[in-house]
């Protein structure tokens, strides 16, 4: 089975070798708009495997991954809000004995700070064990070596992380729901369908009067890239 890194920087593991080019920008995040910030102690450089290949799957590794072009942010506020005007995201935000949001995307009135309404966003990717050898296939990514195919001795830790995330979709999703507001976790569908195994969630399906919305993406080559 194929595993490997799949994006590199924000580039397809075919396209690493422009990463040359960029000088300053060498370990630019293009999602983020600004340096990559995931850090290893195995490397100087940022760990910036955005998402590998694992199988039949390309697998997120890295939150950010989830910001380009804005899309999740576009398409949550097309499904609630309706519009895109007069709204704001903000990132981090902390809730005493509840954990910080990733995002709160807030509504406001026109031409006012006054809030209308507001919704939760978190996202959650994919991480691996064997974390060395896919340092190793960054490595070899770096030096322009052709890695596609290959196979790196890391998994994905899909057990860990639904471990640790389920108790936090409980808690978050009651907190909102108390509020009268909803929260989205941005899930890519790999991920999201282990989940339902995992626990025999297949049954659940979405009522928009749920508090506990999952937003299902997925990463796929686009026709005549790489």
């Amino acid at each position: 089975m194929a595993k490997h890194p799949a994006e590199v920087f924000g580039h397809p593991i075919k396209s690493v070798s422009e990463l040359s080019k960029k000088g300053s920008k060498k370990y630019w995040c293009p999602f983020a708009k600004n340096k990559c910030n995931k850090q290893s102690r195995l490397i100087r450089y940022p760990m910036g495997v955005c998402s590998v290949r694992y199988g039949n799957s390309i697998v997120a590794l890295c939150p950010r991954r989830f910001l380009q072009d804005n899309i999740v942010f576009k398409n949550i506020a097309d499904h609630y809000f309706k519009t895109r005007n007069d709204l704001v995201v903000f990132s981090e935000i902390g809730l005493p004995h509840t954990g910080t949001f990733d995002y709160v995307m807030v509504k406001h009135k026109p031409f006012s700070s006054d809030i209308e309404d507001f919704v939760v966003i978190e996202f959650q990717t994919g991480q691996t064990t064997g974390t060395g050898q896919l340092i190793q296939g960054l490595k070899d990514c770096m030096k322009g070596e052709d890695v596609e195919g290959k196979s790196y001795g890391f998994g994905l830790n899909l057990a860990d992380i639904w471990k640790r995330s389920f108790t936090q979709i409980l808690n978050k999703g009651i907190v909102m729901e108390n509020w009268g507001h909803k929260i989205f976790w941005v899930v890519q569908e790999p991920v999201y369908q282990d989940f339902l195994n995992r626990y025999n969630l297949n049954g659940m399906a979405y009522h928009d009067e749920h508090a506990t919305v999952f937003a299902i993406y997925d990463i796929k080559k686009e026709f005549g890239k790489s």
